[in-house]
């Protein structure tokens, strides 16, 4: 079983209730028995300004280096490991800490770097762009550690703190910046997360967004450069290394509840994916994903 920690988890005179908290890296108190893999209920952006560690999200490996964001959404798996001389800043906070006083209910959906960490889960920041992050960090720093904190200051501070880092990527990036389309494709993908192991049609989807099925594929295309067919696939893959790898599941199990019609259909399919059969997967990750900070 996979633990799930709340913000709360973490004390820290710094954290507003379970849906904010920044702290100090390298002073950050964690639970007595924090486990690792992990999954978080939060958002998290961290900051290292020093030191490294190798981080793995979802299956995805980076070694995470001084002056370097890296995203963690929540139910993403999380590990860490190989941590030396670390220090920096870690800031965790909760949707509905930051629509606090937010107008638009669609706000943190218009953040194309959150919930896309998955494929994405770091920004390397140059001289510029800590100029320009580095001013409100400290903002957001110098109210947290006060008596009686502000929300409605912190979550503001918040949302400009975003707001840029979304500005700094977007200058770097070559994929569709649209808030309108990043919007939809994230509706796509809370419903492609809820129906992901009954449903694969693409018509499905594009029913429950009253678009057309081609206009769906083209704001996927245009997000993410993937057809839909392949996010969903994607996400299904994921939820089988997820079993595999955390679960006593028999592979047949698996298959079954990922909706596979049979057994040597799905090792088929995995194979072709992983270039592993489920069994060799999971002999061969088995161990790497049980290490500890």
């Amino acid at each position: 079983m996979i633990p799930i920690y709340n913000i709360s988890d973490f004390p820290s005179f710094q954290a507003i209730d379970d849906q904010f908290m920044l702290e100090r890296f390298e002073s950050l108190q964690r639970p007595p028995k924090l486990q690792w893999p992990h999954k978080h209920s939060f958002y998290e952006i961290m900051w290292l300004t020093s030191g490294t560690s190798v981080n793995v999200i979802d299956y995805h490996q980076v070694t995470v280096e001084p002056d370097m964001l890296f995203f963690i959404s929540p139910g993403q798996l999380h590990l860490m490991n190989h941590a030396q001389s670390v220090k920096g800043f870690s800031l965790t906070f909760t949707e509905s800490f930051l629509l606090i006083n937010a107008t638009n209910k669609n706000a943190l959906k218009e953040f194309a770097f959150l919930d896309n960490s998955y494929a994405s889960p770091f920004f390397k920041l140059d001289s510029e762009a800590i100029a320009e992050l580095s001013p409100i960090l400290e903002l957001m720093m110098n109210e947290v550690i006060r008596k009686e904190k502000s929300p409605l200051i912190i979550a503001n501070l918040l949302f400009v703190y975003l707001n840029r880092i979304q500005r700094l990527i977007n200058q770097q990036s070559t994929g569709d910046t649209d808030p309108n389309n990043v919007v939809r494709y994230k509706l796509l993908k809370k419903l492609i997360e809820d129906n992901f192991k009954t449903q694969n049609s693409i018509a499905f989807y594009a029913d429950k967004l009253n678009l057309t099925s081609h206009r769906v594929n083209e704001i996927c295309k245009a997000v993410t450069g993937k057809a839909v067919g392949v996010v969903i696939r994607d996400r299904v893959l994921l939820e089988a290394k997820r079993l595999l790898v955390h679960s006593e599941q028999a592979i047949g199990q698996i298959g079954d509840e990922l909706g596979f019609r049979d057994f040597s259909y799905f090792s088929r399919q995995f194979k072709r994916q992983e270039g592993l059969t489920p069994a060799e997967y999971r002999k061969t990750m088995h161990g790497k994903y049980q290490s500890s900070y």
